[in-house]
């Protein structure tokens, strides 16, 4: 196996607490991290072997350089008539989409975060806490990914701060976005091998009504909230949402009504990037965008980037592709 890093994949059997090395009958992996939702993951094939039979919960590590990258259980295995395994492990956050019914007191994000751990008894720690209080919500038959999303959501509109999370080598971290701001520079002469670009206004609007049926009238009740320079640009794109929240006050209905206007109103930029790997790259990760290409587009150079999505590939050097939220 030729590489300039050395690249240990390791496995333990969770039946006989065994450690095998495995490096040597697989190919080289691939390490996906995302921001949406979506657990952290490891690919790759392996060969059939005599001394080790790879199960479903089994155990595995990746480790670069004798750093430790990934730690996981084995989730899938796929098998064809030559003899080769596809085996897919994810991080520990794919315990997050477990469902549950819970209910939450106001409490901060962070706090919520901390208590779904410890009912999942999984190792945690909150590198930074929250410090706004999200309202007291009932929680029924919902996914603990879309509990803490809801939870971060609603305190980046209130407290204008970004968190997140993810599994860092068995541990889940939760953490501000601030925090993981690198020094690395993608772009023009730096890393970037290609890239591709998206502006769209498909799923823009520049026109919201926020609907109440009033039971106790019988009246219908509608706020609305528009931005006349983007309904001449773009024509009138338009969106209803109903609410059936009676404590609400015509006050805060029609803050509902600015607030989903100004998430919608505006085009969605994408970008996906294709460049030589860097470990210090994964989602959740922050670099410094420097595309002179895309200025007149409105992307500024050295602008600051979001890794949306990552995967590491291995087994031709080490590459990344990236789609990224530019900031």
């Amino acid at each position: 196996r030729e590489t300039r890093m050395k690249i240990q994949l390791l496995e333990t059997s969770v039946r006989n607490n065994q450690q095998y090395d495995i490096s040597e009958i697989s190919s080289f992996p691939k390490w996906t991290t995302n921001t949406n939702s979506q657990p952290g993951k490891l690919e790759f094939e392996m060969l059939d072997d005599k001394n080790v039979f790879l199960l479903d919960g089994d155990i595995i590590e990746l480790k670069i350089d004798g750093k430790n990258i990934f730690k996981g259980k084995v989730f899938v295995r796929e098998r064809k008539k030559e003899g080769k395994w596809r085996v897919v492990a994810y991080d520990m956050t794919r315990y997050l989409q477990n469902e549950d019914t819970l209910v939450f007191a106001a409490s901060t994000a962070s706090n919520r975060f901390k208590m779904i751990c410890q009912a999942q008894g999984l190792a945690y720690k909150v590198l930074d806490a929250s410090s706004y209080n999200c309202v007291a919500s009932v929680e029924d038959k919902n996914t603990y990914y879309s509990m803490l999303e809801t939870a971060i959501t609603e305190t980046r509109q209130q407290q204008k701060t970004r968190y997140s999370f993810w599994d860092n080598y068995g541990t889940l971290e939760f953490f501000d976005l601030n925090r993981m701001i690198t020094k690395l520079v993608i772009g023009d002469n730096s890393l970037l091998t290609d890239y591709s670009y998206s502006a769209s206004i498909d799923d823009a609007a520049n026109t919201v009504k926020v609907v109440r049926e009033n039971s106790d009238s019988g009246k219908r009740e509608i706020y609305t909230a528009q931005n006349a320079t983007n309904i001449s640009r773009w024509g009138k794109l338009q969106v209803v949402e109903t609410i059936s929240d009676a404590d609400l006050n015509s006050s805060q209905l029609q803050a509902k009504a600015n607030a989903l206007l100004s998430e919608k109103n505006s085009v969605t930029k994408t970008l996906s990037i294709e460049a030589i790997g860097n470990l210090e790259i994964r989602a959740g990760k922050c670099f410094t965008l420097r595309l002179s290409d895309l200025t007149r587009d409105g992307i500024r150079n050295d602008n600051l980037a979001l890794v949306t999505s990552c995967q590491h590939d291995f087994s031709d050097g080490h590459t990344m592709s990236l789609e990224i939220e530019v900031i």
